[in-house]
């Protein structure tokens, strides 16, 4: 991991999240090299904390630094513009999730990647939790058979204070929508990672008790192509509910929950016992197993830069590059999408007709401001 320093320019490094990639940035395989924020205290305090320049433009700092990377930690309207404008000039890019705004934007972003042969990576560091690594290969295995059900529910609960700290947040214009873009989407990338793409969904986004425009609750009914079928709740106007997220199929049963994981397995597929049993009243015998989990990770930012500099350094694959993190930015649109046009909403979510109405939303909201 010494062999050689992977040089770091960091924009946004006056919002909350950076303070959780500190811990990465430490790595000692890791120089931060330039320093970048709109806003002057804050770039200059970091600088003097990395012992680096700082810059008010990223622009600026891009074409004046030598770097590998940038880690892009600003609103997310910025997300896309910043990061293929890293990539067209040489460097890797870490962008924090959501990845974009909207769908179109990601497309974008991963055509660049593409045309530049540049990593680029979107901090989804839930994906590296030990208890979300060993899910993904017991799924991986076959292990739970044909998936038949899954149910994600989460709160997020936040004040008023929370919205009226920063002027972008829970706005279509700021965030592109509220709890879907800015809480949700380690959970919606949670959905795609485990269980892959739906094939269609039908959701309601109200806002229940913010004092906002977007969304602070979100249900959804999801289908896959399987014929597997699931639910989705989340909300910032809720309280006490800890992350549930359970997958149930064919072969067994599956609860991933922050910190432990449980899965029980089936001594009979259970299609195969409902054909064959003799019995009228009665189900396979479910058979707990104790399963490892990988301790050397946490799921924290300090993994996500561990993750970045092998992929950068040592030729490995990412743990979530931008073709498969643009999925849980799919969901938000088109969950959004679904609310309000009362449709049924197929994959691919169509770009246009989304890109339409984000902008109807949003002058919407201008006009009442």
């Amino acid at each position: 991991m010494t062999e050689r320093k992977l040089r770091y320019a960091l924009v946004g490094v006056g919002v909350n999240v950076y303070n959780m990639h500190k811990a990465g940035l430490e790595l000692d395989c890791n120089e931060v090299v330039a320093v970048c924020d709109i806003r002057e205290e804050p770039a200059k305090r970091e600088a003097e904390f990395w012992g680096c320049p700082y810059f008010l433009d990223y622009r600026q700092m891009i074409a004046e630094t030598e770097a590998d990377a940038l880690v892009v930690m600003v609103p997310h309207t910025l997300h896309a513009e910043m990061s293929i404008h890293a990539m067209r000039a040489g460097l890797h890019v870490l962008c924090e999730k959501p990845m974009a705004i909207h769908v179109a934007e990601a497309d974008e972003m991963i055509k660049v990647a593409q045309e530049t042969g540049k990593i680029l990576a979107i901090n989804f560091q839930q994906r590296l939790r030990p208890e979300v690594m060993a899910a993904k290969e017991l799924i991986d295995e076959g292990r739970l058979g044909t998936i038949q059900q899954v149910d994600i529910k989460i709160t997020w609960t936040r004040t008023y204070k929370y919205y009226r700290e920063a002027g972008w947040r829970g706005t279509w214009a700021g965030e592109g929508g509220a709890l879907l873009m800015n809480q949700a989407p380690h959970d919606l990338d949670m959905i795609c990672h485990l269980v892959g793409m739906p094939k269609r969904l039908y959701a309601w986004t109200p806002t229940i008790a913010h004092q906002i425009a977007p969304e602070d609750t979100a249900q959804a009914m999801l289908q896959w192509d399987n014929g597997a079928i699931g639910s989705f709740h989340a909300s910032t106007a809720e309280a006490g509910q800890p992350q549930r997220f359970e997958i149930i199929g064919t072969g067994g049963h599956l609860q991933v929950n922050r910190g432990s994981l449980r899965f029980a397995s089936f001594d009979t597929d259970v299609i195969e016992f409902i054909k064959t049993s003799d019995k009228a009243f009665a189900e396979p015998n479910l058979i707990e197993e104790s399963i490892p989990l990988d301790t050397s990770f946490e799921g924290t930012h300090r993994d996500v830069h561990r993750d970045f500099y092998n992929a950068i350094v040592h030729g490995k694959p990412v743990s979530a590059d931008g073709v498969t993190g643009i999925r849980g930015l799919e969901l938000a649109n088109a969950m959004i999408y679904s609310n309000y046009t009362g449709q049924v909403v197929e994959f691919p979510l169509d770009r246009q007709q989304y890109a339409a109405l984000l902008a109807d939303l949003r002058a919407k909201e201008a006009a009442t401001s």
